[in-house]
Formats: C-alpha cells, sequence, structure tokens
C-alpha cells in the first residue's frame, strides 16, 4: 500500500450536491463535493453517512492535510484508483472521534506487528523494549473520497503518480468516475 501526503495544507469546502440518481435516498447516504478555496470545480466527491460528515464538518473548520492510500497496479496500464484522506496525528482528531487502544498480550507477543508495544517489532523482532514511541510522528488518515485515474501519467514512479493525481484533483481537473468512463468509451481521452 503507498501512502502520499501532501505537506501544504489546504481549505475545503464541503458542499451537499444533487445525487443524480446514484444513489436511493433509502440508503442514507448524502452525496457531497469538496472544493479547495477559490475553485469553482470540486476536488472530490463521495457519497457519505451522515456520521462521516459531523466528523468532516468539523475537522474542515481550518485548512487541513490531505493525503492519498493507493494500492499500486501491477500493470502500469491499470487503473489506479486511490483514496483521498485528512492526515492528522493523533492529537488533532475530531472531537467525534476516538482512537481506541486494543488490549494485546502483556508483551505483545503473538499480536500483529503493527499492535505490538514496538512499533518497530516487525524489523527487529519485537526483542528491543528501549525504542520510545513518537507520537508526534504518527500519523492517521481519514480516507472519505475515492478517486479513479483512468490512464497513468507516470507508469515507472507510482509516488509521482499519487501526487499529480491529488494536485489534479486539488485543481479541479476531475470528472466523475462515471463521465470519465463515458468519455474513455466515446473516445474523448
Amino acid at each position: 500500500m503507498h501512502v502520499y501526503l501532501k505537506d501544504e495544507p489546504v481549505a475545503l469546502e464541503m458542499r451537499e450536491v444533487d445525487a443524480e440518481g446514484l444513489v436511493d435516498d433509502e440508503t442514507g447516504l448524502v452525496p457531497v463535493a469538496f472544493f479547495v478555496q477559490g475553485n469553482q470545480n470540486p476536488s472530490f466527491r463521495a457519497l457519505l453517512p451522515p456520521e462521516t460528515l459531523v466528523v468532516l464538518e468539523e475537522a474542515t473548520q481550518n485548512p487541513v492535510k490531505l493525503g492519498l492510500l493507493a494500492e499500486e497496479p501491477d500493470d502500469a496500464s491499470a487503473e489506479v484508483h486511490a483514496m483521498v484522506g485528512l492526515s492528522l496525528s493523533p492529537g488533532e482528531m475530531p472531537d467525534a472521534i476516538s482512537i481506541e487502544e486494543e488490549d494485546d498480550d502483556e508483551d505483545g507477543e503473538g499480536a500483529e506487528p503493527w499492535r505490538a508495544n514496538d512499533p518497530d517489532a516487525w524489523k527487529s523482532g519485537g526483542d528491543d523494549d528501549d525504542d520510545e514511541v513518537d507520537e508526534s510522528a504518527r500519523t492517521i488518515l481519514l480516507a472519505f473520497a475515492p478517486l479513479v485515474r483512468l490512464a497513468r501519467k507516470f507508469p515507472h514512479d507510482f509516488t509521482e503518480e499519487l501526487a499529480d493525481l491529488l494536485e489534479t484533483a486539488l485543481a479541479g481537473d476531475t470528472r466523475p468516475n462515471l463521465q470519465a468512463r463515458i468519455d474513455r468509451m466515446l473516445g474523448d481521452l
């Protein structure tokens, strides 16, 4: 899994939009679009439950750091499917979200490496107790909107691909997934 984090914070505005027949009213999902300050074209679109909207409304009161999470396709000609998320440290979490630490075995043995008491357990076998966790270095990515790139621009550099995908979206130069697929089918891509 690849993660790209944008260094500069971005001012996002979230607006409810017309579902355009894509979702049944009974699902409870709310269609929203996210706009970067000063841009009239949406950067991201999503269908979200009301609880998530509350969290995002709180989190986007100030400029936010964004990131992309994506699995690199095996084939360089394959589509790139990514999730846009807010990049937060544990101390920046909105009030509506709490991070619950799971109770592992006392010494962390038998737990998955990412759940062990030692965050580097997967590297060292979990025997070192001298390492301290720097909480300020931890980042949590709250994913909220999908992005799809139908044709890669940087087939040999996936980090550059993700950076370009996010910058393209922030500029408002994206189309809804369905519209992009129709345009590609008609040869307009």
